[in-house]
């Protein structure tokens, strides 16, 4: 081969090797992307529930930078459900998005971090950070956005095999994993909730006491309720559910007050 056709030959090779890759990676996600500010979660260990969601309403550029606020989600238990919403309370936020599928936000007061990126649909798109960017405890490392705005992203399903957790559960664990975040949450609030009913104590006072179980805590909430005619009908394990105010944790259980069965 002579060598100037030799080199036209690389040349050309080259120019399609690197065409190849850029065929390859993955369109910037241009526009307008928001969070949903609202929505309604019956999967108990759901990440916006322990404060793993980002709330994000960002515009992104042709060369990846984008600009917006950030925020976080406040949840509440319903019967049988979680209800979680963006609590109103936004912040600037700034970063790019990068080849790769990775790219860096910066969340000002919270720091700055790395991410990855993906696709799950054409008007949807998702970014998570490490789950320990802020230290042992998984917060905040997630948001799911559509574009626009216009509908919710796919709601997120509990791993084939893993029951969803009954609301009293995913409450107790709440109060077992930071108690004093949770009493902040929860102290004087009442809660609809459900689970299956455990030991029935009768009180002095002719009221009862309902513990409900988490695995082999036989006492994860104890349930006080007024009048033993009231729950004498439920039969132990059976789910039911109740309507009570959340009163402490001193005895590593959730103390609940002036419950009554809500049918």
């Amino acid at each position: 081969m002579k060598p100037a056709l030799q080199c036209l030959t690389i040349v050309v090779a080259s120019i399609a090797a690197a065409a190849g890759a850029s065929a390859q990676e993955p369109a910037l996600p241009v526009g307008n992307w928001q969070s949903a500010a609202s929505e309604t979660i019956t999967w108990a260990l759901h990440p916006a529930l322990s404060g793993g969601e980002l709330f994000l309403r960002i515009d992104v550029s042709n060369d990846g930078s984008f600009s917006g606020e950030w925020g976080q989600f406040f949840c509440s238990a319903g019967s049988l459900y979680f209800s979680c919403r963006f609590d109103g309370k936004s912040e600037r936020v700034s970063g790019r998005f990068g080849p790769g599928r990775e790219g860096v936000i910066d969340l000002g007061r919270l720091g700055r971090s790395a991410f990855k990126w993906s696709v799950p649909s054409v008007n949807e798109l998702t970014i998570e950070l490490p789950k320990n960017w802020r230290g042992a405890n998984a917060t905040l490392y997630r948001a799911r956005m559509t574009r626009d705005g216009k509908g919710k992203p796919t709601t997120a399903t509990p791993p084939a095999g893993d029951p969803p957790l009954s609301t009293a559960v995913a409450l107790y664990r709440e109060f077992d994993k930071d108690y004093k975040a949770a009493l902040n949450r929860y102290a004087g609030k009442t809660l609809v909730l459900e689970g299956r009913r455990g030991d029935l104590i009768q009180l002095s006072d002719g009221g009862a006491a309902i513990h409900i179980a988490d695995g082999f805590r036989s006492r994860a909430l104890v349930l006080v309720f007024g009048n033993m005619k009231e729950v004498s009908g439920i039969g132990e394990g059976a789910q039911f559910r109740f309507r009570c105010t959340v009163e402490g944790f001193d005895y590593q259980y959730v103390q609940m007050k002036d419950c009554s069965i809500v049918r």
